[in-house]
């Protein structure tokens, strides 16, 4: 993607500007600097030696400064780097650094080597913002890497802060001598090994995030994270001898180390005997986390079973909505299938693709779910990427966001890339989202279809009568069956392959339809639960009866 040159000026504003907002933001003021190397290693330069001081009012200026050397991207010119670092003027007018707003790197593909979808992964995991560099043809040259600090981060020397060398060694991309240094995007830098560029910082963030003043405040406060996870992390990654599975496995606690190496060395440093170690079994309520409490968890994919016309889709939107909305303090939070929603499990952007239904449908049935339009944390997709972009790319570019809840899919047909009924197929698609929900630790919620005329009479039922392939029964974590009875709809647990210490709603569920409102109401008391499986007081009736008669 090449920027065109009158472009350019804009998106240096907007860069320039967001680094500010991001110094601001934790206390910084005071003047960065835009400059090149007094010599030509590592980056060649028509004039070296050139500084330019500017305060966070002087953007103008400063992106003046930068297209004035720039030469309208022609050779020879000077493309100025830039110091993100915020220094103090001194009397004798020299600079002193304070600190920063963010942590940065460079990191840039030499020779042969190649980017990694993983590099890319271990960062956006720790909500570090990361996007390609490029290269001639090679789109992915190389990274740009950001982080957006909650706290100033000091700087001894001037040139870098905590953090900035432990991004590169995440990063995992061997080019030493260009690590520290910050290149703005849109224009290109003649290396010693080559012209790279980062075309459009905008490609840091979600669409749009940074279109004004007030955007650009909220996408930074989201996309804060804490220059110790990355530390951490880092400590791990290099303890870990940077095997990724290995890395992704332990994860970035520096207190599990020595314990992880240490069975992992007693099983002869297999990967797969490992798992079945100790280390790897945690207590029951750390393995889950909720999106709603016995029915949606969080890091795994669920899905909602039924045939047409039950109401699956406007469930799963509302759903989508409730998790979008910031809750004041103190406020109840609702209700879904009878479970009420865990609010603090929440936060971050809740992504809806929406294969069937078109704009006309969903902003018809958020107006109901949502009329005083608080869910502003909610992302519609629908089927297209753009050219040549599959569904399971499209779930790549979205690792970006720092935090995904919840996300849903609706429904699941339209996002394959061939028949339902072909099991290389739907494992392909549930390969992409389980990878997705697992290293975001994101609910995944897929709609899926029952087959034509399926009655079910039970929960269960549906399980037997989903469309497509068995991979569809034996994927998902957890299975919500859904079918009419008369006036009412029965909702449920159809599979569910968590431990019940953890909650898990085991009966079936009778609701009354609200077609107003779009809404199932729970009925109150004994009416609202189908008596499928015996209560536990009959079951231990049962035990305590075998018990007796052994006996």
């Amino acid at each position: 993607m090449t920027i065109p040159i009158d472009k350019i000026p804009e998106l240096l504003a907007v860069e320039l500007d967001t680094l500010w907002a991001a110094h601001r933001a934790v206390g910084l003021d005071g003047f960065m600097c835009l400059y090149t190397l007094p010599g030509q290693e590592p980056f060649r330069s028509k004039q070296p030696g050139i500084q330019f001081w500017f305060g966070p009012d002087d953007t103008k200026k400063a992106v003046d400064q930068v297209m004035q050397y720039y030469n309208q991207g022609h050779l020879p010119n000077s493309p100025l780097l830039l110091n993100p670092i915020v220094h103090a003027l001194q009397k004798d007018e020299s600079y002193k650094p304070l600190g920063s707003g963010i942590i940065w790197c460079t990191s840039l593909c030499l020779g042969i080597e190649v980017l990694k979808d993983e590099s890319m992964e271990r960062l956006w995991d720790l909500g570090v913002l990361a996007s390609p560099f490029h290269r001639g043809d090679n789109e992915r040259a190389g990274l740009k890497i950001i982080g957006i600090c909650g706290e100033a981060q000091s700087s001894m020397d001037g040139k870098t802060v905590t953090g900035c060398r432990e991004l590169y060694e995440l990063a995992n991309i061997p080019g030493e001598k260009y690590v520290y240094y910050y290149l703005l995007s849109g224009i290109a830098y003649l290396t010693n090994n080559g012209l790279f560029d980062h075309p459009d910082f905008l490609t840091l963030f979600p669409k749009d995030a940074l279109e004004d003043e007030k955007s650009r405040r909220k996408i930074l406060e989201r996309s804060v994270i804490d220059p110790q996870r990355v530390v951490d992390a880092a400590y791990c990654w290099n303890a870990y001898e940077r095997h990724h599975s290995l890395y992704r496995k332990f994860g970035t606690n520096p207190d599990d180390v020595e314990a992880n190496l240490r069975y992992f060395n007693l099983v002869a440093r297999d990967v797969e005997l490992f798992d079945a170690t100790g280390p790897m079994r945690k207590e029951a309520d750390e393995m889950f986390e909720f999106i709603v409490p016995g029915l949606v968890p969080r890091g795994s994919v669920s899905l909602i079973a039924a045939s047409g016309g039950t109401g699956k889709s406007s469930l799963a939107h509302n759903l989508c909505i409730m998790a979008a909305v910031d809750y004041a303090p103190g406020e109840e939070a609702p209700t879904w299938l009878g479970q009420r929603l865990a609010i603090e499990k929440c936060k971050g952007v809740c992504v809806y693709f929406s294969g069937e239904d078109g704009p006309p449908i969903i902003n018809a049935r958020g107006a109901i779910f949502d009329p005083d339009g608080r869910a502003r944390r909610l992302m519609f997709q629908r089927t297209n990427f753009g050219d040549g972009v599959t569904f399971a790319q499209h779930l790549r570019r979205l690792h970006k966001i720092p935090d995904v809840p919840i996300m849903v899919i609706d429904p699941a047909r339209k996002y394959l890339t061939g028949d339902e009924d072909d099991a290389g197929v739907v494992s392909e698609f549930f390969e992409a989202i389980e990878e997705f929900a697992i290293s975001k630790g994101t609910a995944v919620l897929v709609v899926h279809h029952l087959q034509k005329n399926a009655y079910p009479k039970s929960v269960r039922e549906t399980l037997d009568m989903l469309r497509g392939s068995q991979v569809f029964v034996d994927r998902p974590r957890v299975v919500i069956g859904m079918f009419r009875d008369g006036p009412y709809t029965i909702a449920g647990l159809a599979k569910n392959n968590i431990p019940p210490n953890l909650g898990m709603v085991t009966e079936e569920r009778v609701f009354a339809r609200d077609p107003k409102r779009l809404q199932l109401i729970w009925l109150p008391g004994q009416e609202g639960i189908r008596d499928t499986n015996l209560p536990p007081e009959e079951i231990e009736k049962l035990i305590e009866k075998a018990r007796r008669e052994k006996r």
